[in-house]
């Protein structure tokens, strides 16, 4: 059994002294979902099974959402599945949606069981997080993503693997509320980032153009105060640029995994100028970042501008 990402490819190999062909039974969350027969190269057949699992996958503000997989192989020594089988063979996974990067390889998709900080604080092991205020961290045990809960009053609190502590920092911020953002991080697992400087929210507005005739034949003649040129599908979505504190140098490592992220959500208390009390789902913007260096920059900060992942004028069909 592997923890393995279903953002990167994980293949799933079949090597024979002789057989042609292979199936492959894809059970996804205790439902077969995919039966695929593919014909062998050089007596060795290759399912990616990554991309297919994440399709199943349910995104989730707050819990962490994984794929279970099962896996059955077999192997047949005709072509398109035909003759006797061979062999056959079950592997089973936990699929998290995240992603190795590139030049870690194929074997950069399978995470380590015992040892893998699956919150990432760019191995600064430091969370930023407000006054009086709860959060949490995921880290790799036994085999099983674990979650370590951050008291309102806790300073550090150890992963649940004993390999390690997180140091927690905690910032005043009198001036401004802070923003809470959430993502999906680059391990598949829920992370909390604070943003404690100012923060704007502002209205994008989008919309289409036609000509309209307004010329009246029964008196040749038009009202001016007639739109000639008509808008429609006119709507829009907020957007917010948000600023982080003066956090470690490590924190870029952090600020690239939001960018990458294709899950993210905003929070505030009700009643501030930038949202309403709620989780918004929230598409990040800002395509680019700058790598500070405390020796280039000596105080690091960022900024971000993300925008609703919906209209602002209710449209769903």
């Amino acid at each position: 059994m592997a923890n393995i990402f279903l953002r990167s490819p994980f293949f799933l190999t079949i090597t024979t002294g002789s057989h042609l062909s292979a199936k492959l039974e894809l059970t996804l969350d205790s439902t077969l979902r995919y039966t695929i027969i593919k014909n062998a190269t050089s007596n060795r057949t290759v399912f990616e099974i990554s991309s297919l699992a994440r399709d199943y996958y349910e995104p989730d503000y707050n819990t962490l959402d994984t794929v279970a997989i099962s896996a059955t192989w077999y192997a047949y020594d005709a072509v398109d599945g035909g003759g006797s089988q061979l062999a056959t063979a079950t592997v089973t996974h936990t699929g998290f949606e995240g992603y190795s990067d590139f030049w870690e390889g194929v074997a950069g998709n399978d995470i380590d069981p015992n040892d893998y900080e699956l919150t990432n604080t760019g191995d600064s092991s430091i969370i930023y997080l407000p006054d009086s205020t709860a959060s949490f961290a995921y880290d790799m045990n036994s085999g099983t993503a674990t979650k370590a809960t951050i008291s309102t009053s806790a300073s550090s609190v150890a992963a649940t693997s004993g390999n390690y502590t997180w140091t927690i920092e905690r910032i005043c911020s009198a001036k401004y509320t802070p923003i809470l953002m959430r993502f999906i991080n680059k391990n598949g697992v829920p992370q909390d980032q604070y943003f404690f400087l100012k923060s704007s929210k502002k209205i994008a507005t989008k919309s289409e153009n036609f000509k309209k005739n307004i010329f009246n034949y029964s008196s040749s003649n038009y009202d001016a105060k007639d739109h000639q040129k008509q808008t429609f599908n006119k709507n829009g979505s907020y957007r917010y640029t948000l600023n982080t504190d003066y956090i470690s140098e490590a924190y870029v490592a952090v600020m690239q995994d939001i960018l990458l992220s294709e899950y993210v959500w905003i929070y505030t208390s009700g009643g501030t100028s930038l949202t309403e009390g709620d989780y918004r789902p929230v598409n990040v913007v800002s395509n680019s970042l700058i790598w500070k260096s405390s020796l280039n920059e000596k105080l690091i900060q960022y900024t971000l501008e993300v925008e609703d992942a919906n209209d602002y004028i209710n449209n769903i069909v």
